[in-house]
């Protein structure tokens, strides 16, 4: 019976020792998976900075040319606004120009109408006064109209009005 035993006890001394030989190379083997996965999931991570960063360096180029394109077309709203700002100026000083010569040809057209009212007025009154003797000799010309007596208004037609505007130089 001690050959049993001894045997039993070398079968399970040999079976701890290639028991503790599996576990040892399951742990080598876990182990080197371990490894392998965090290599793996490094080179993973790598790339994934590195393509986020890619993606971040395109994003502000992208950004930078918008801005840069915004920029520039708010240069040229901003050129063509002062232009048409230019343009509608230069317009409203013409148009002022023709408004003031419109004005002064209708001052002269109403001091020319005053004054050919004024001389057609002399005109009827000599008629009148040509017409009825007694009151023509109580009268003086002069005395007529409170002025002196026209000399050119007799048979002078009206003046014809001025309304052209000039052209601007």
């Amino acid at each position: 019976m001690q050959a049993a035993e001894r045997a039993a006890e070398e079968l399970r001394v040999e079976a701890e020792r290639r028991a503790a030989e599996r576990i040892a190379e399951a742990d080598r083997a876990a182990e080197l998976r371990i490894r392998a996965a965090d290599e793996e999931a490094d080179e993973v991570r790598s790339e994934a900075v590195a393509a986020a960063e890619g993606l971040r360096d395109e994003a502000a180029e992208a950004a930078a040319e918008a801005r840069h394109q915004a920029q520039a077309r708010a240069r040229e709203l901003i050129a063509e606004a002062r232009a048409v700002a230019r343009e509608v100026l230069r317009e409203g000083e013409t148009l002022s120009g023709h408004l003031r010569e419109l004005s002064d040809s209708l001052r002269v057209n109403a001091e020319r109408l005053l004054r050919d009212v004024r001389d057609a007025h002399s005109q009827l009154t000599a008629r009148l006064d040509g017409a009825d003797p007694d009151r023509a000799a109580h009268r003086s010309p002069s005395a007529r109209d409170g002025r002196a007596p026209s000399t050119s208004s007799a048979s002078a037609e009206p003046e014809v009005p001025e309304f052209i505007p000039r052209r601007p130089r």
